[in-house]
């Protein structure tokens, strides 16, 4: 069964996909320990999915990612989508001042003047943070607003896969050192194609280690989520 067909786009590809990614070092290494017997794992399989281990997983990518996104926001110096609300911060001052005016409209809630943001920055930024809730809410029309949606997904599923780095790593070198010993072990692993078969699963793991310990920062996180805050903040434009 298709995941698409277990979840909606977003649990599918921000908070499911990164948890198998986490996962795939050891159904790499299973294949490389059985290369025939993966052909058997199909009711294997079903039974897993049809008994909620599709939701787990999904669940688990979640937590991990929010449960460390505090820290990540803090690193930035704020959320995305506040941090381009501020004053102090802005680098187009005309197009400020007419989204905090449409965002001011929009939910009843006064615009911080540049004076009252310098004076008491917290309350400035909790006025930004309730008009991004409201802006929020009004764009939840996945298809009028796809850009926005496709950037939410890009960075849940950035997020979710960083917040879950330590395990991925783990996972790796685990799967990594489980391929290497299969020569030693089993003699059959030593010629082709069995041979074939453990360099290209370890060349995976290997892969995955490097991706997990070079690509998958925070710096990696932030692109698209500086480009959701951008597409959401554009999205004044057609209140």
């Amino acid at each position: 069964m298709e995941i698409a067909r277990l979840a909606d786009a977003y649990t599918a590809r921000a908070r499911l996909l990164p948890a198998l990614i986490v996962a795939l070092p050891l159904g790499v290494a299973t294949l490389a320990w059985s290369p025939n017997g993966v052909l058997g794992w199909g009711p294997i399989w079903a039974l897993v999915v049809w008994s909620g281990g599709t939701v787990l997983l999904a669940e688990v990518g979640r937590d991990a990612g929010k449960q460390k996104e505090p820290a990540l926001f803090a690193s930035w110096g704020g959320k995305p989508t506040t941090r381009l609300l501020r004053h102090q911060v802005t680098t187009n001052r005309p197009l400020l001042e007419r989204r905090h005016t449409k965002l001011a409209s929009l939910s009843g809630i006064a615009e911080p003047t540049a004076a009252r943001e310098a004076a008491d920055p917290h309350a400035a930024d909790e006025v930004y943070e309730a008009w991004s809730g409201v802006l929020r809410d009004r764009t939840r029309d996945r298809k009028k607003f796809d850009l926005i949606f496709a950037e939410n997904c890009s960075y849940g599923f950035r997020r979710n896969l960083w917040g879950m780095k330590r395990f991925g790593i783990a996972l790796a070198i685990a799967g990594l050192v489980a391929i290497a010993v299969i020569p030693g072990l089993v003699p059959s692993a030593r010629v082709m194609p069995r041979l074939g078969t453990t360099a290209l699963t370890g060349a995976v793991n290997l892969l995955l280690v490097i991706c997990w310990s070079f690509i998958i920062v925070p710096a990696w996180v932030r692109v698209p989520a500086e480009a959701y805050a951008e597409r959401l903040l554009e999205a004044c434009e057609r209140q």
